[in-house]
């Protein structure tokens, strides 16, 4: 039987798989909340549906729409196990502009082991990672640490940097970049400055300089991390 398959969901997660298909040119059918039509309606005639919303949402709504049993059901939650649809993380933080192809086929998919992305999507040549049943959640949050942590203080810095001092955008994500780039060249020896040399002095009138930002806090408690490691 031919695959045909089907979105539940506008979200990010939707319109990046949206975007690969069409890139692919596999057709698809979409549904959500505005689009003025019963999700059976809508995805009824499809074998494979991605259930792309919320997570707390995503079993309740396979719980609501039986038309979806016996169908093969895909979430992309990290996190979630849910009865009767399979696991398909996408493992990179996924921005609000479309990829390429080429970046869309390099994208790995977190898959329970003895899970066959070939066997769920036959047309994605995607790498795949096996992370099992137990220890989604410890790897989500590893996922969740590593690619929004740096984000947020990068919004920090940059808003200051550039209000405070008057230091151009451009520069200061230079400066950003330098650091992401002495990452990928050695991770292990990448950070610099006075946590890097343990220049407590230093750390503490850096901490002192924030006053009561709350920063100063999440300064310390990197500080204190990274000593007692």
């Amino acid at each position: 039987m031919k695959r045909s398959y089907g979105i539940a969901g506008n979200g990010r997660a939707s319109t990046h798989l949206q975007a690969y298909f069409r890139l692919l040119k596999i057709p698809y059918k979409l549904w959500h909340r505005c689009s003025g039509l019963r999700p059976e309606a809508a995805l009824g005639g499809c074998s494979v549906v991605f259930v792309l919303i919320k997570d707390e949402a995503i079993a309740p709504f396979i719980a609501a729409n039986p038309f979806l049993k016996g169908k093969t059901l895909i979430h992309f939650s990290g996190s979630l196990d849910v009865e009767g649809a399979y696991t398909m993380h996408p493992f990179m933080p996924l921005s609000e502009s479309p990829l390429s192809l080429t970046e869309y086929r390099r994208l790995a998919f977190a898959l329970e082991p003895g899970v066959s992305l070939r066997r769920l999507v036959p047309e994605f040549p995607n790498p795949v990672i096996r992370i099992k049943k137990g220890e989604k959640k410890l790897y989500h949050a590893l996922c969740a640490l590593g690619a929004n942590l740096p984000v947020i203080l990068w919004q920090k810095a940059m808003r200051d940097l550039s209000g405070k001092f008057g230091i151009p955008r451009e520069q200061i994500q230079n400066y950003f970049q330098a650091s992401l780039d002495n990452f990928g060249r050695d991770p292990a020896r990448a950070l610099s400055g006075p946590i890097a040399r343990r220049d407590a002095q230093t750390v503490a009138a850096d901490i002192k300089a924030l006053g009561k930002d709350s920063y100063g806090k999440i300064y310390s408690a990197f500080a204190k991390t990274y000593e007692n490691n």
